[in-house]
């Protein structure tokens, strides 16, 4: 299990930081509770994996935020099966 308090204070405050940056870029029409989790929780898998630079985890964070805005030009056709 993951706990924040096995990571240092400066991992945790760019962790912070990271989800606020991402989370004002939300439009409005897809701020969600579960968007903003999905966000968290890829900026956490990033920090575990030892990306924990305030630009790694900014990235971890748009690149979920990029798949909801941008999805794969085929992904209409998958959600049909």
């Amino acid at each position: 299990m993951f706990f924040l308090a096995d990571l240092d204070q400066r991992t945790v405050v760019n962790m912070v930081a990271a989800l606020e940056y991402v989370c004002r870029k939300l439009p409005p029409d897809h701020d969600t509770p579960a968007l903003r989790k999905s966000i968290a929780d890829e900026i956490a898998t990033s920090a575990r994996a030892g990306k924990t630079s305030l630009a790694d985890l900014r990235q971890a964070g748009l690149a979920v935020l990029n798949k909801v805005l941008h999805p794969p030009k085929d992904y209409w056709f998958r959600r049909l099966f």
